[in-house]
C-alpha cells in the first residue's frame, strides 16, 4: 500500500475458507477508503474442497483446485500473513500467532473450517488419515497409497463417516485403486443410513454406487477406538483395517475454545443472523466453525459459506460506518452433487435425486467456474487506494511520541552491560563500551517494503543489516532502528511499528544484538534501515581483497529474491515460491561466518544488491584477480519460471552493466539483486569438503562451490563455465 489516506481500520480475516477469500477478491475490485485488509492462514495455497474427490480419482490436477493466496492477495492489495493462529483476545483486539507476536484487529471474520470428530484411540499414526485439514490432504494421502500399490498382504481400507465426503471419499479412493486384488474397502457409518440429512432417495443412490463398485456400505456400527490392527465398535465388535479414514461429523477447533466465544452445545461459534459473533460485535464467524443462532441445525456444508460470502463482505462494510447490518438466509433448499469419480455424479436437491452423467458435467461446471473466479484474478489489475491527503514532511513527519513510547514498553528490549545509555534511558544518542583490544565495525541498510507482513519485514531487515558485519568476520552488537510506517491512525500507526520492530528484536536477539535506539516517521510506503555497531579483532576481519588464485568461491545461499519478489508484487510468484524465498531471507549469515573463520578464511562478502556478479567484482579487483563460475548455480523455486516471463528486478538492468567484465553467456542470475543474500568466500581447496560438510550440517544446504579463483591478466573477469 502506497497512499497518503491514513489507515483508520484494520479488518483482519482468520482463514482462507470461502466466505473469506470472496471478501479478499472483492476488495480488490473495491477496497474501503481509509481501511487495510489482512488475510491470516497457515498456508500460502488453499484447496478447494468441492474437487479434491476428482483430483484423486485422476479428474483433475492439483493447480485446478488450488488458489494461490499469495498471488490473490498481491493483486487485491491485501496484507497476508502465513501464521497459525493459537487464539483470539477479543479484550485487546488481536489475534495471537504462533511463534510471533499478536496481530491487531478492528473487525475479525473467522472462516477456520472445522475438524473430524475422531475418537480416542491407540491406533498407528501412519494407518488413519484425517480428511481435514483439506489444504494438506492430498500430499498426506500419497503414501498411504503407495502402501497399497505395494500389493501383497491383504490391505483392508475403512472409511468411518456417513456424509457427503465419506461417500465421495471412499469412491474416488476405489476408483483410483482400482484393480489391485490385495484393498478391499468398507464405509461404516453409526446413521441408519447414507447422508441421513438427505432425502431417502438419495441414500438408495449413493449405495448404490458403493455396490457397484463391491465397497460395502454398513448402517447403524459405530467406531468408539481401535488399535495397531482393529477397529473398536460400539457392540462390542472389531474390525480389521490397514487405513482408517476418518471422514466423520465436524467438531470445533482448539482455537474456539481458547478464545472464550460463547458457543452452541457443540462447541461451534454462535452467530446472530448478521453473522456477527454473539460474544462480540466486532467478531464475525462464517462457515463449518460458525453456528447460527436461529438455525443451530443447519447442516456444516461449504455451499452455506459460499453463500454467506456476499452477507459477510456488506456487513464489514456496513459496521465500519455503523450502518445497520444485512441478515444472512440461508436456502431450505439446495443442490448437491456428489461425485462418484467415473464421470458421474449423484444429484441432491429437496426430495429429487439421480445419478448420470451430465449431473457430473454439471457439478464440473460448477466448480470449474467457482475457481475460475480467483485465477484469473491473478491476471487482473485491481484497484489502487487514490492519493489525497498531504501530509507533513521533515520532523513533523515522525510518529507521535505517546506510539512510540507505548511501542518501546511492549518490546521488552534487553539490556546488555556495554550499553551504557541505550532505549530505556530517553536521551538523544546512545553510548556504548567498546571491548578491549578491538575494533568497532559499522555499517546500515535501509529499504523499503517488498513484504506485506510487518513481522517478517522486521525480522528480514534485521537479519540482513547484520549480514555485512558477519560478512566481515564482526559480532555484531548494537542497531539503531529508522523506520517510516504507512500514514494510519494511532491504534493502527502503533501496531504497524510494533509489528515491524518486534519481528527485527526476534532476528536481533537470535544474533545477541541490542537495539539501542533509532528514529520514526510516517511516509507513503514502509522502510526499515538499521545503523549496526559491531566489533572485530582486526588481524581476523575477512575482507574483499584476500583472495588468492586457486580458491574455491563457496556460496552459501541460492540466488533469486530479486526476481521473484518482483513477480511477488504483481501477483505471479507461486505461494510455495514466494515461501522458499522468505525462508532463505530469514536464515542468518551467522553460523556461515563463524565456519569460515574456524577454517581460516580471509576473503568474504555477502551477496545482496549489486549481485552474485556485482559483489564477486569488487572483491576480484580488490585482489587484482579472475573467477570462472560454475554455469549451474543454486537458484530458488520458481526464479526460472518468472524470468521465462520477463519479470526481472528494477535494479536488474544497472546490475547488467557489469556484464562488460562477462566472458561467456552470462545467465540472469548473475545479475539479480538479492535480499539478505548469503555470503560469498574464498576457500582454500584442502578446506573446501570440511567447509561445504559444516555449512550444510548448520542448515545451509544449498552452499556449494559456484566457481574458482584464478590469476588475472589485469582485468578483473568473470568467466562462465569451462
Amino acid at each position: 500500500m502506497n497512499s497518503t489516506v491514513k489507515i483508520e481500520h484494520d479488518i483482519v480475516l482468520l482463514g482462507a475458507g470461502n466466505a473469506n477469500l470472496q471478501v479478499v477478491k472483492w476488495w480488490g475490485m473495491q477496497p474501503l477508503p481509509s481501511a487495510r485488509l489482512t488475510l491470516i492462514n497457515d498456508t500460502p495455497v488453499v484447496t478447494y474442497s468441492g474437487m479434491i474427490p476428482g483430483c484423486i480419482a485422476g479428474q483433475y490436477n492439483p493447480d485446478e483446485l488450488s488458489v494461490d493466496l499469495q498471488r490473490l492477495c498481491a493483486v487485491g492489495d491485501v496484507r497476508l500473513v502465513l501464521a497459525a493462529a493459537t487464539h483470539v483476545d477479543t479484550a485487546a483486539r488481536q489475534v495471537h500467532l504462533q511463534d510471533r507476536m499478536p496481530l491487531d484487529y478492528t473487525l475479525l471474520s473467522l472462516n477456520i473450517g472445522s475438524q473430524p470428530l475422531i475418537p480416542a484411540n491407540d491406533m498407528l499414526p501412519d494407518r488413519q488419515l484425517s480428511l481435514k485439514p483439506l489444504n494438506s490432504l492430498l500430499d498426506r494421502i500419497e503414501p498411504h497409497m503407495a502402501r497399497a500399490e505395494q500389493g501383497g498382504e491383504p490391505f483392508p481400507i475403512v472409511v468411518v463417516g456417513g456424509g457427503a465426503s465419506a461417500f465421495e471419499i471412499c469412491l474416488t479412493l476405489r476408483r483410483r485403486l482400482a484393480g489391485l486384488a490385495n484393498v478391499s474397502m468398507q464405509l461404516v457409518t453409526r446413521g441408519e443410513r447414507l447422508l441421513a440429512g438427505c432425502a431417502p432417495a438419495v441414500s438408495r443412490s449413493c449405495a448404490a454406487a458403493l455396490q457397484a463398485l463391491g465397497v460395502e456400505a454398513r448402517t447403524d456400527t459405530e467406531v468408539v477406538g481401535g488399535d495397531a490392527a482393529d477397529l473398536h465398535l460400539a457392540d462390542g465388535g472389531r474390525l480389521p483395517y490397514a487405513l482408517c479414514v476418518w471422514a466423520t461429523p465436524a467438531a470445533p477447533l482448539p482455537l474456539i475454545e481458547r478464545s472464550g466465544f460463547e458457543t452452541d452445545e457443540k462447541g461451534f461459534i454462535r452467530v446472530h443472523d448478521s453473522l456477527d459473533t454473539v460474544s462480540d460485535a466486532a467478531v464475525f464467524a462464517v462457515g463449518d466453525c460458525a453456528s447460527l443462532a436461529s438455525r443451530p441445525d443447519l447442516a456444516k456444508a461449504g455451499i452455506f459459506s459460499v453463500r454467506a460470502g456476499p452477507v459477510l463482505w456488506e456487513n464489514l462494510q456496513a459496521r465500519i460506518v455503523d450502518e445497520p447490518l444485512q441478515k444472512y438466509r440461508p436456502q431450505s433448499l439446495f443442490l448437491f452433487l456428489l461425485n462418484c469419480g467415473d464421470g458421474t455424479a449423484v444429484m441432491s436437491y429437496g426430495r429429487l435425486a439421480g445419478r448420470g452423467k451430465w449431473m457430473f458435467k454439471w457439478k464440473d461446471f460448477i466448480d470449474r467456474g467457482w475457481m475460475r473466479k480467483f485465477h484469473e484474478a491473478y491476471e487482473t489489475p485491481m484497484a489502487a487506494a487514490d492519493m489525497d491527503e498531504m501530509r507533513c514532511g521533515g520532523c513533523g513527519a515522525k510518529v507521535g511520541r505517546t506510539i512510540l513510547e507505548r511501542v518501546l514498553q511492549r518490546l521488552e528490549i534487553p539490556s546488555h552491560p556495554d550499553v551504557f545509555m541505550g532505549c530505556g534511558d530517553g536521551d538523544d544518542a546512545a553510548v556504548l563500551r567498546l571491548p578491549d583490544g578491538k575494533v568497532q565495525v559499522q555499517t546500515t541498510d535501509f529499504f523499503r517494503a517488498f513484504i506485506d507482513d510487518p513481522y517478517l519485514f522486521g525480522y528480514i531487515a534485521a537479519t540482513n543489516a547484520t549480514s555485512d558485519l558477519y560478512a566481515m568476520n564482526a559480532t555484531p552488537f548494537a542497531a539503531q532502528a529508522m523506520v517510516t510506517v504507512p500514514f494510519a491512525g494511532s491504534a493502527i500507526c502503533e501496531s504497524d511499528l510494533y509489528q515491524v520492530l518486534a519481528g527485527a528484536l526476534r532476528a536481533f536477539r537470535e544474533s545477541e544484538v541490542v537495539l539501542t535506539g533509532g528514529h520514526t516517521s510516517e511516509a507513503t510506503d514502509f522502510q526499515v534501515g538499521f545503523c549496526m555497531t559491531g566489533y572485530a579483532v582486526e588481524a581476523e576481519l575477512f575482507r574483499k581483497d584476500a583472495l588468492s588464485p586457486g580458491d574455491r568461491l563457496v556460496l552459501t545461499k541460492p540466488l533469486g529474491t530479486g526476481a521473484l519478489m518482483r513477480a511477488a508484487s504483481q501477483g505471479v510468484c507461486r505461494g510455495d515460491w514466494y515461501e522458499g524465498a522468505v525462508r532463505g531471507m530469514m536464515a542468518s549469515n551467522r553460523e556461515a561466518a563463524v565456519i569460515f573463520a574456524s577454517h581460516a578464511v580471509r576473503a568474504c562478502t555477502d551477496v545482496t544488491g549489486f549481485g552474485l556478479a556485482g559483489h564477486l567484482l569488487e572483491m576480484l579487483t580488490a585482489s587484482d584477480a579472475a573467477a570462472r563460475l560454475n554455469d549451474e548455480l543454486p537458484l530458488y523455486d520458481g526464479y526460472r519460471a518468472v524470468v521465462a516471463k520477463g519479470i526481472r528486478s528494477t535494479l536488474h538492468e544497472a546490475n547488467a552493466q557489469a556484464s562488460a567484465h562477462v566472458c561467456g553467456d552470462p545467465g540472469d542470475w548473475l545479475f539479480d539483486p538479492q535480499t539478505s543474500g548469503g555470503l560469498l568466500a574464498g576457500v582454500a581447496p584442502a578446506a573446501v569438503d570440511a567447509v561445504l560438510g559444516e555449512l550444510h550440517a548448520a542448515g545451509l544446504t544449498a552452499a556449494c562451490v559456484v566457481g574458482k579463483v584464478v590469476e588475472s591478466d589485469g582485468n578483473p573477469t568473470i568467466t562462465i563455465g569451462d
